[in-house]
């Protein structure tokens, strides 16, 4: 309840719509009705009945249906924050265990790697700090840093393995990553694309270029000698073919 309140905050749902939502949630008319009896003039108590009613009566609830319903209403941004922050798959995962990482308690160098990983900004590596390591008060920073980045969803799950109480944890967090987000090594490669060959630059100091343009200097005075003594014992161009298919016969 309290996730999707926060949520809805988020995205600046008005609470005097509740019962628009409540009707685009597919609830009965009869209850909405009922609630917005018993609780004349709160639209903020008549939204956590509605959303209450949803939550536990309902047989679409979930972040899709309630951003179905945010967009039926015309509260497009609103549909597309829950959809991509809330709604995401790796947020989901992140959601399903946030009880269990709630009740963490992290070391100083658990929380480092954290901030190192990007997972939460350094005031809030100060704040867990201060907290004695608990992470219950970073949930939200931490599920949104997930759905930017799902690889971040792996990498929280490596940082409590450090830890041998959360182990068990990180390896439920682990293993349903491995399930939804395969790995980049597991996809195929398109053998039939054509290889590129990497050209590497040799670069070289000035000191030496008077010694290459010696070597080329006597590399051009070689070639020339060939050249002239060529001419002088292979006169005509068809003797010259014959020289040519003696020395490079294939």
């Amino acid at each position: 309840m309290k996730l999707v309140r926060d949520a809805l905050k988020e995205s600046h749902f008005i609470d005097a719509d509740w019962f628009d939502l409540g009707e685009e949630l597919n609830l009965p008319y009869l209850q909405l009705k009922n609630i917005e009896d018993t609780h004349v003039n709160s639209p903020s108590r008549c939204l956590r009945e509605c959303l209450s009613l949803w939550l536990t009566s309902a047989n679409n609830r979930t972040w899709e249906s309630l951003a179905s319903a945010l967009e039926r209403m015309n509260q497009k941004p609103a549909a597309t924050l829950i959809r991509n922050t809330y709604g995401d798959p790796a947020s989901q995962i992140f959601q399903h265990y946030s009880d269990r990482i709630s009740q963490v308690s992290l070391t100083d160098s658990c929380i480092q790697l954290l901030y190192t990983e990007g997972l939460i900004t350094e005031d809030t590596q100060r704040k867990i700090e201060r907290c004695g390591g608990s992470l219950s008060d970073t949930l939200r920073e931490l599920m949104i840093a997930v759905s930017d980045d799902h690889s971040k969803l792996r990498s929280l799950g490596n940082i409590l393995m450090e830890l041998e109480e959360t182990k068990p944890l990180a390896q439920d967090i682990i293993k349903d990553c491995d399930e939804i987000f395969p790995k980049a090594n597991s996809i195929e490669i398109d053998e039939s694309l054509p290889n590129t060959t990497s050209v590497e630059e040799v670069f070289v100091s000035e000191v030496y270029n008077c010694c290459f343009d010696e070597v080329r200097v006597k590399f051009g005075d070689l070639r020339y000698d060939i050249i002239q003594l060529v001419v002088e014992n292979v006169p005509s161009t068809d003797d010259i073919k014959k020289y040519l298919a003696f020395c490079f016969p294939e």
